[in-house]
């Protein structure tokens, strides 16, 4: 496809998507959503409801075995035949990512979306995403990740994050330092901020969220990890914001699903927690149990390698294995840093752990991706 012309190299800047958006008209109200974890969740939640009653369109990255994944309109993936109607963009000489939003904006436009859910692809301010106008932001939390790129404290991180914001109102989970940052630049830029766990709240009983804001609501969804309560509450406030009926609400919220955040296929557990903050959120929402356990652990190089893997617990053993991806850590490099089996590839790290009665597969959303076409195609479950 023509997408694939487009170099895959990192390159921070709004320059190109500015020269498109002189030529692109925005006829569908956009909720933007940033952040360090959470982000694609919310994206589904919010995009689950809105599509109930109205056309909606969700823009994620990455995908997990497909590119089609990443653009979608009233739960239809775009098609290949549709990705090629848009070579013309070829004349803007995108990265891409910005190749893949560019169309994603346009096609949102032709299939006449009202409402339109777009992920920030890494950090905000100079993300290709940030040239959307938003009727509400979400910037989910803020933890380290990609130092090079957005900085190497929370609030420079923070900062970065908090480019989205405009003048419409801003959702968030953050706090501390972080939260502080964003205050103030939606003071400076005239946006409400509506904070979790003070403007609303959530908790877990017995198998259901419980969402206190403008209403009360009551959720047994099938993204059920302990986790997702930060997700699902914010997703409430947006959605209330956006005048969506306690219905769609409801219901949106409870049906929404996408693969790899704690996907349970047979006896593996499969998370696309590819960060410390995500591998804590994964293992602290595990249910303790006298299961024989295995970790199989494949990360970019990028990430906070060693954090991550001092998160998993001690008790459990690791397989470490490599993406592929150019991007991707090798197993020998992970085994120096923990002591672990090292596997060449992700199905032979399938295969090694045949033997455990659980199988714990993290570290990044490109391993998911790999491990949950595997085990379809190979019905390894």
């Amino acid at each position: 496809m023509w997408i694939d012309e487009c170099k895959r190299s990192i390159r921070p800047g709004l320059e190109r998507m500015n020269i498109f958006m002189k030529d692109f008209n925005q006829n569908f109200k956009a909720i933007h959503v940033a952040g360090t974890n959470g982000k694609g969740s919310v994206c589904e939640f919010i995009y689950s409801a809105l599509m109930i009653k109205s056309i909606a369109g969700v823009y994620t990255s990455p995908h997990l075995i497909r590119v089609n994944e990443r653009i979608r309109v009233n739960g239809k993936e775009i098609t290949n035949q549709e990705i090629e109607q848009y070579s013309w963009m070829r004349d803007y000489k995108f990265t891409y990512f910005e190749a893949l939003t560019a169309m994603a904006f346009q096609y949102f436009n032709d299939k006449t979306a009202n409402f339109a859910v777009i992920e920030a692809g890494m950090g905000g301010r100079l993300d290709a995403t940030n040239v959307v106008v938003p009727e509400v932001s979400v910037i989910t939390n803020v933890g380290m990740e990609h130092e090079k790129w957005l900085g190497r404290s929370v609030e420079k991180i923070a900062w970065e994050k908090a480019g989205i914001i405009k003048d419409a109102p801003v959702i968030t989970s953050c706090s501390g330092d972080a939260l502080d940052v964003i205050k103030k630049v939606a003071s400076i830029r005239g946006a409400d901020v509506h904070v979790n766990g003070i403007d609303f709240e959530w908790k877990y009983e017995d198998g259901y969220f419980r969402v206190y804001a403008d209403r009360e609501y009551v959720f047994h969804p099938k993204m059920n990890a302990l986790y997702q309560g930060d997700n699902i509450a914010m997703a409430v406030k947006a959605l209330e914001i956006l005048g969506a009926g306690r219905e769609e609400i409801i219901k949106g919220i409870n049906d929404a699903f996408i693969p790899a955040r704690m996907q349970k296929t047979g006896k593996y557990i499969i998370d696309g927690a590819h960060n410390p903050e995500g591998i804590k959120a994964l293992f602290s929402s595990l249910s303790t149990d006298d299961s024989k356990t295995v970790v199989i652990f494949g990360v970019m190089r990028d990430k906070n390698v060693k954090k991550m893997l001092s998160l998993i617990p001690s008790s459990m053993e690791i397989i470490a294995t490599q993406v592929g991806n150019e991007r991707a850590m090798k197993a020998e490099e992970i085994a120096s840093i923990r002591n672990c089996m090292i596997t060449r590839n992700v199905e032979e790290a399938i295969k090694a752990s045949s033997n455990f009665d659980r199988v714990i597969i993290t570290g990044s959303l490109y391993l998911a991706g790999e491990a949950i076409k595997l085990l379809n195609e190979k019905k390894l479950v």
